[in-house]
């Protein structure tokens, strides 16, 4: 994920938190018994003049929206929804890919938000570090899910296809057999080789796609392991190595899951088919 694009989410994530503060149920009840009090109470009440109710509600809402930028949980589903508005995963056909990055975007909500809660600054900006990986992350997981979920809906036609260049294939090597005619046992070679290479493209198809969903699966357990690390981590583990580490551990899972997405690219470029 380039720089711009980090920031470009980084500030919708803000303005998405920002407006879940001041648009939640407890903060609309706080703003009109706000109005109906400054209006109101002064002609009915008389104790108070209109703009201490003014002033009060304005800091009953000031504290709440400070409560809702505070709250980790909060914080956690905001983002959480930010990213599935962001991504998608309904448009994915696959169901069980639909479930797998919800709970990548699960997980980089919890980390976030267990950043959140920490209260020492320079581990808490060690870890915010660690965090900025995860957008990279989720980017390249959704990328996997989208490349598996396109495979998934055309598994069929190509398990179809390896089924008739079979059939093709034996019915070549029998004829090839019988056949006398030089020129005619050369085009039967020749055919014989294309459907070899036709067929080993859907082999190697179909072996990258089951290393995709593996891997996939793999990557969101390690999303799991790098939350609770990230739950453990403490000031100390800074000295020692283990906040560095921790980020590399991200970094290489991102590297791996780029060179995942690079070779099914390239094994997808071939669009095996056999007629």
């Amino acid at each position: 994920m380039t720089d711009n694009k980090r920031r470009s989410l980084e500030a919708r994530a803000r303005r998405a938190i920002l407006q879940y503060a001041f648009l939640r149920p407890e903060s609309a009840v706080v703003i009109a018994l706000t109005i109906l009090l400054t209006f109101f109470a002064p002609q009915y009440v008389g104790i108070l003049p209109w703009w201490t109710w003014l002033a009060g509600g304005l800091a009953g809402e000031a504290a709440l929206v400070y409560s809702s930028l505070t709250d980790a949980e909060a914080h956690r589903r905001v983002v959480a929804q930010m990213l599935k508005d962001e991504f998608r995963p309904e448009r994915l056909r696959d169901p069980w890919l639909q479930q797998q990055v919800r709970d990548a975007f699960d997980y980089r909500g919890r980390i976030t938000a267990a950043i959140r809660e920490r209260r020492d600054s320079v581990l808490k900006d060690h870890l915010a570090d660690t965090a900025s990986q995860l957008d990279d992350w989720l980017e390249e997981v959704y990328g996997l899910a989208q490349r598996l979920d396109r495979y998934s809906h055309e598994r069929e036609l190509h398990m179809g296809n390896r089924q008739r260049g079979l059939m093709r294939l034996h019915e070549l090597e029998k004829q090839l057999q019988g056949e006398t005619t030089p020129a005619v046992r050369r085009d039967i070679e020749y055919n014989l080789d294309s459907l070899r290479r036709q067929l080993e493209a859907i082999n190697q198809l179909e072996n990258a796609m089951e290393r995709a969903r593996l891997r996939l699966e793999s990557t969101i357990t390690a999303m799991g392991t790098i939350y609770t690390q990230t739950m453990l981590v403490g000031a100390k583990d800074i000295d020692s190595g283990r906040a560095k580490r921790l980020r590399q551990e991200i970094g290489e899972e991102v590297n791996e899951l780029g060179d995942v997405l690079s070779a099914m690219d390239e094994v997808y470029a071939a669009e095996p088919y056999v007629g």
